[in-house]
């Protein structure tokens, strides 16, 4: 069942009012396209960003498989007292999968990363750069190139940048497999704040061993929407 008053007592909230926390999403989300694959889309006033008004609703899909399951998100982690205008990064829904792994959808306000005003993720750096600025959020502490093996790519998808990070993190507090699949979102109104985007994806080496593609094809698997990546107007 969704979050409890019990649950909020304790100052948790579910990250998405949408999800239900515990249950299984193969039995409440819709199919996805991908096989064996259900699709997360935030909805209206659904998440931290978009009761904020910092994103705009249905702005981002993540396929996951039926018996992963939504956690709670604590209130710090939210950025819920500081919307809309949270100077650090937050979290805005997690879930996991049954020794396979975790995934969760993180927000960065763009001004950490860059001087740029409304970047495009290029304008934040190249896939070297940008791992620097943004690694701490994904191992959960630091992030350091040279003792941490990383595999990276970009891909394009409907004029839409990515860059993805597969990272070998030991000692990591996230873990010691970690992956992050980075964009930049625009907000609602063209007065409003760009925020990179990113999926972030963690594995211990057991659920690694046994779940690895698993939990790369879902963190592959995020996606900006047309509604997410469009320009505010166009």
């Amino acid at each position: 069942a969704p979050l409890g008053v019990e649950s909020l007592a304790r100052g948790e909230v579910a990250a998405d009012a949408g999800v239900q926390i515990g249950i299984p999403v193969g039995q409440y989300l819709p199919s996805s396209p991908v096989p064996n694959r259900f699709r997360f889309t935030p909805a209206k006033d659904s998440t931290p960003s978009i009761r904020g008004r910092v994103l705009r609703p249905q702005s981002y899909t993540l396929d996951l498989p039926g018996d992963w399951k939504a956690v709670t998100v604590g209130v710090i982690q939210t950025g819920d007292f500081c919307q809309p205008k949270c100077d650090e990064p937050w979290t805005e829904v997690k879930f996991e999968g049954k020794g396979t792994g975790k995934a969760k959808v993180m927000m960065v306000p763009s001004f950490r990363l860059t001087t740029t005003e409304q970047p495009k993720l290029e304008d934040i750096g190249d896939p070297e750069e940008v791992i620097q600025k943004i690694g701490p959020f994904v191992t959960g502490d630091y992030y350091d190139g040279e003792d941490m093996p990383t595999v990276t790519t970009v891909s394009k998808s409907n004029g839409q940048t990515y860059y993805t990070y597969v990272i070998e993190s030991p000692g990591a507090v996230n873990g010691p497999h970690n992956i992050a699949v980075v964009s930049v979102v625009p907000g609602p109104t063209d007065r409003d704040r760009y925020h990179a985007i990113m999926v972030v994806a963690s594995a211990n080496n057991a659920e690694w061993d046994k779940g690895s593609a698993e939990i790369l094809s879902v963190a592959k698997s995020f996606s900006l929407t047309a509604t997410g990546a469009a320009p505010p107007g166009s």
